[in-house]
This record gives structure tokens, sequence and C-alpha cells, in this order.
């Protein structure tokens, strides 16, 4: 009986060891790193980013990979540092921040943005693309003005960034097309025909100078 003890606490041990060993989990988030050459935001409304929809597969900590025509890996040790939706809310937020901030063409009558965001696609595959397709609807209004008051602009916006290895390069993929959403929104807003289908035509473009290697 002493020597199945014996056995059975060696056996703990070892497991032990072997949990000790493990691979590390790793967190990411797509808010983008604080810009200190940037001056203080002077925005004088406030922004309040909405995601509407987002897949199902997204509700998940784990980060997810194509890896062929129809499957998917999620990666135990590759993981959001908040829900999905939050990480895009917050990267989408701080990115029409710094651009909103520097822009002088808006009303001053406007004191809110409000941005309802429907994602379609947020998915990559490992050494090749992150793909973004989402269509947005964005309202400008006044303090105290009704909701259907405000001057609405409603697009789509498609982003495929090309990536090479790591799973780091991934969510950077995803980065760069959150922040060529900004650059559409924010260039839409700023349009004489705002609301018109010309206003979103580079939104519908996608990722200036974008690569991405997804084929479809």
């Amino acid at each position: 009986m002493n020597g199945y003890y014996l056995q059975f606490t060696l056996a703990c041990l070892m497991s032990i060891g072997v949990g000790c060993t493990s691979a590390p989990v790793h967190y990411y988030t797509l808010a983008p790193p604080p810009d200190k050459t940037l001056p203080a935001s002077r925005i004088s409304f406030a922004i309040d980013v909405r995601v509407v929809h987002a897949p199902p597969q997204l509700n998940r900590s784990e980060l997810m990979v194509r890896t062929g025509p129809t499957e998917v890996m999620f990666l135990d040790n590759e993981r959001w540092a908040s829900p999905v939706n939050d990480e895009i809310k917050d990267a989408l937020r701080l990115e029409l921040q710094r651009r909103l901030s520097r822009m002088t063409g808006l009303r001053p009558a406007f004191t809110k943005l409000t941005l309802d965001i429907d994602v379609q696609h947020l998915e990559a595959e490992f050494g090749r693309y992150a793909w973004l397709e989402a269509s947005w609807s964005a309202t400008l209004s006044a303090t105290g003005q009704r909701s259907n008051g405000g001057r609405t602009t409603t697009c789509a916006f498609q982003a495929d960034e090309k990536i090479h290895a790591g799973y780091a390069e991934i969510v950077e993929g995803y980065q760069r097309a959150i922040a060529a959403l900004a650059d559409a929104i924010a260039d839409a807003l700023m349009s004489p025909a705002s609301g018109s289908e010309a206003s979103c035509q580079n939104s519908i473009a996608g990722s200036a100078g974008g690569s991405g290697s997804k084929g479809h």
C-alpha cells in the first residue's frame, strides 16, 4: 500500500512539473498604442460606438484563425484582453478621437457622434491576411436633438491587410484595418456629399495601401 501511495505522489509531482513548463498565455488588444506626438484631444463632442452585430464565433476569448476553406482553429494560448466587441469599440473610438480632433469642418452645432457597427467578418489566416468587413451608420446630432433629427451617413467597408508570421501580427493587421475604417468614417463625415453613395467610395475600397492576400 505504501508503494502505491509513493507512486501516486510521484505522479502528482510530475503533473505539477509539466504544468509549470506549459506554454504561457498571451493577451492582445486592438487599442492603438498612445501617440505622444499628438496634442491632447480638443474634440468638443462625445463619441458613442456600438457594435450592433458580430459573428457568433467571435464571442470567445481565444483568437481564431482560418486553417482551410471550411476550417477554423481557436488558439488556447493566444487570447483577447477583453471581449472582442469591447476591443473593437474602444479601438475605433480612440482612432476616431484622434482624427476628428484635428478636423475643423464639422459644424459646431454637432455635439455627439453615434456610430453603429455591423461586423460581418473579422478573420485571419496565419501568414497571409487579416480581413475586416463591416457596415456602419454614423449619426451626428446636437444636445437635446431627437435621435432621428441628426445627420446620418451609412456606408460599407472592407479591409484586407497582408500579414507575414506571428500571432501578434494578426492583431496588428486588425489594428491597421480598424485605423483604415476610422479614416473612411472621418472622410465620409467630412465629405460635402455626406450621406450619399459618393461619400462612401473610400470606405468601400477599404484599407488604403492594404495588400492583403485573401482569395475571394
